[in-house]
């Protein structure tokens, strides 16, 4: 069973009236392309209880209420005098937003549009000036004791007598990070703005009451977690895995919401990271590649497809900077011609909580790493060679996917394919062929004969190139070798048979003569 349909039939087992699902994000820089593996599990999830003909909603939230507790280095220095504001109430970078934080999530939530997730948008900052949380800020302040033996039993902190699960918004100041709630009578919460409570930004000093409604404060993360399920009646909310881990937020999450809100908590597991070249991200630290620049070199369907084709359970290690992409292409073909054959089996449910247009996908696809190889080669018409290998003429679905992976070919050409993927067809002949012996001269004079007997297929005369080496015993390398350094002074290319199919024969012919001569 795919892994989506898995999960959703243990979501189906809470036998909801209406299944709520949820997903946040504190927008707090550039948010890396590992935030997306949480959003399209999010999205896949909801699509599946959807087809289950269940009632269900996906929301996706922006926490820009948080506090700003790190400066990303791409941003001026006099951002660091916001450390410890509200998010939302920080000047944006650029002009036409109210926010810092509506700048970066705004970013981000286009990205994740293009990969066809249509989640509802809350904001945080919204939810409590509106009053939504004050229900359950007063809960969490009532219980102020049983949150801090909750905090002790599953992650082993240690709260003094007089914590509270809340941060105001000092009066003076501003700043909500460096804000202690140390009394609640009931009404109003009394608090100290500590000049030293973190070591990223520095309290005024200030002192007094405050009403904790109506966004005069927030929850810290492990208390609005489940004061979230509690207010909107939750059903799914997964998190990344350090979340999930025992003695993690979620575990005291859970038990706030049993023991507190007196509620079932959400169902849900910790999925893994997403690496770019093996190392793990961070949003705030400005670590890592944005979900835009990605989103830029790779197409909505296939970056969706990176994320819905693994289990959420096991790490995705993406490197756009080696052969990733167009093994990625290769898997993501595997999927659609199965889910053409069969939609119902893995591979094709694979495909099918990828896709974005409701369409079905073209059956004929040209292979992305041949699309790489044709634009470089300044005799090839793409299109041409495309219909000459399916046999007849594209259809406009086929065209337009044919365009598509011509546009993300030569942008992934361009910034990261590594050297192996580039080459240039040689004008005139190279003087690396000029030195070839005389089995390899032998070799490219059989394949002179092999080109005049009929027009090959790329597969085909691949495999009559291997049964003339055969017939000659050449090594394979001195053999390929040969092909490559007359063709395109390399020593190794492309599959020999398909670049030498793609290219004119009289072309071909008329260089390996020049090298057998």
């Amino acid at each position: 069973m795919f892994w989506v349909n898995d999960v959703v039939k243990k979501i189906l087992d809470r036998k909801d009236k209406k299944y709520l699902i949820t997903d946040y994000k504190t927008p707090s820089g550039k948010i890396h392309v590992g935030s997306l593996r949480g959003v399209v599990v999010h999205d896949a999830l909801f699509r599946g209880v959807e087809e289950a003909d269940k009632k269900t909603e996906y929301w996706y939230g922006f926490d820009d209420f948080d506090p700003m507790d790190g400066s990303p280095e791409y941003l001026p220095k006099e951002f660091k005098q916001y450390m410890g504001l509200p998010l939302c109430n920080i000047p944006s970078p650029v002009k036409g937003y109210k926010s810092y934080a509506e700048y970066f999530a705004k970013d981000f939530e286009n990205v994740y549009r293009q990969l066809g997730v249509n989640a509802t948008t809350i904001w945080a900052s919204n939810l409590y000036r509106a009053g939504k949380y004050n229900n359950a800020i007063k809960i969490i302040l009532d219980n102020a004791a049983e949150i801090r033996k909750t905090y002790q039993e599953i992650s082993g902190s240690i709260k003094p007598d007089d914590w509270y699960a809340f941060n105001v918004v000092c009066p003076k100041c501003g700043k909500i990070g460096t804000t202690r709630v140390h009394n609640w009578d009931g009404e109003k919460v009394s608090f100290v703005c500590e000049p030293k409570m973190v070591d990223w930004a520095e309290g005024c000093g200030y002192e007094g009451k405050i009403s904790p409604f109506d966004g005069n404060g927030k929850m810290p993360y492990k208390v609005e977690t489940p004061s979230k399920w509690y207010t909107f009646g939750t059903s799914v909310e997964l998190a990344g895995k350090d979340h999930y881990t025992k003695g993690g937020s979620f575990y005291v999450a859970r038990e706030i919401a049993k023991n507190v809100f007196k509620i079932n908590p959400a169902f849900g597991f910790g999925y893994e990271w997403l690496h770019i070249g093996g190392k793990k991200m961070s949003t705030s630290k400005g670590v890592g590649v944005s979900a835009r620049e990605i989103s830029e070199i790779i197409s909505p369907e296939l970056l969706r497809f990176l994320m819905i084709r693994t289990r959420p359970e096991r790490v995705i290690d993406f490197n756009p900077e080696g052969d990733t992409i167009p093994l990625l292409y290769d898997e993501y073909d595997r999927c659609i011609d199965e889910y053409l054959r069969d939609p119902k089996s893995d591979f094709g449910q694979a495909y099918h909580y990828s896709k974005i247009s409701k369409n079905n996908p073209p059956k004929y696809r040209l292979r992305f790493s041949k699309v790489v190889y044709l634009i470089q080669m300044f005799r090839t018409s793409i299109e041409d060679y495309a219909e000459e290998e399916k046999g007849s003429h594209l259809t406009k679905d086929e065209l337009s996917e044919l365009k598509i992976r011509e546009k993300y070919a030569r942008l992934w050409l361009t910034k990261y394919a590594p050297e192996n993927y580039k080459f240039e067809i040689q004008e005139k002949l190279p003087k690396s062929a000029e030195n070839l012996d005389k089995g390899q001269k032998e070799f490219l004079s059989g394949i002179i004969k092999a080109l005049s007997e009929k027009k090959w297929l790329g597969d085909e005369l691949h495999a009559k190139i291997h049964e003339i080496k055969n017939e000659l015993k050449l090594d394979p390398r001195k053999a390929f070798s040969a092909i490559y350094l007359s063709i395109l002074d390399k020593d190794s290319g492309p599959q020999a048979g398909w670049l030498l199919a793609s290219l004119d024969r009289d072309f071909v012919v008329k260089r390996f003569r020049e090298v057998t001569k």
